[in-house]
C-alpha cells in the first residue's frame, strides 16, 4: 500500500512563518516555485528535511526536493506524485523549527501548499507552463 495520498493532519501549533510563492514553471512533474527577493535571507537559513510534503486539501501530492536561495528570486523545487493533479496558481511555504536537534539552520520547511484564494493570489499571478511540457 502506498502512502503518497495519505491525509496529513494539520499541526495543532501555528507555524512560525508563511512565505508566498508563485509558480514559475512546471515540467515532467517538477514544480518550480519562486519566492520574492525579500525572502532570500530567510530561505538561506532554511533547511529541507526528508519527505517535506506538497499538500493539497490535506493530502500529500508530492515532496520538496530543494530550496535554491542563491538566486535573486529564491526557488523551491518540488516533485509531484505521478497520480496528483496539477494545480495552477499561487502556493505558500510554511516554515517551522527544525526537527533534528543537530540542525545547523534555524528554520525548516514544514510543508508547501496552494495559497488560500485571497488578495495574495491576485498580487502573484500564476505563470503557465512555458517549459515545453
Amino acid at each position: 500500500m502506498t502512502k503518497n495520498h495519505e491525509t496529513h493532519p494539520r499541526s495543532t501549533r501555528q507555524p512560525d512563518l508563511v512565505i508566498p510563492l508563485r509558480l514559475v514553471g512546471v515540467a515532467h512533474g517538477i514544480l518550480f516555485l519562486a519566492a520574492g527577493p525579500k525572502y532570500q535571507e530567510l530561505l538561506k537559513q532554511t533547511a529541507v528535511e526528508p519527505a517535506t510534503p506538497l499538500l493539497v486539501d490535506g493530502q500529500r501530492h508530492g515532496m520538496l526536493l530543494r530550496v535554491d536561495a542563491s538566486r535573486d528570486e529564491p526557488l523551491l523545487v518540488l516533485q509531484m506524485d505521478p497520480r496528483a493533479t496539477f494545480r495552477n496558481g499561487a502556493y505558500q511555504a510554511r516554515l517551522r523549527r527544525p526537527l533534528q536537534r543537530s540542525a545547523t539552520k534555524p528554520y525548516a520547511v514544514d510543508s508547501v501548499e496552494p495559497a488560500p484564494r485571497a488578495k495574495h493570489a491576485a498580487r502573484h499571478p500564476a505563470v503557465t507552463d512555458d517549459m515545453g511540457s
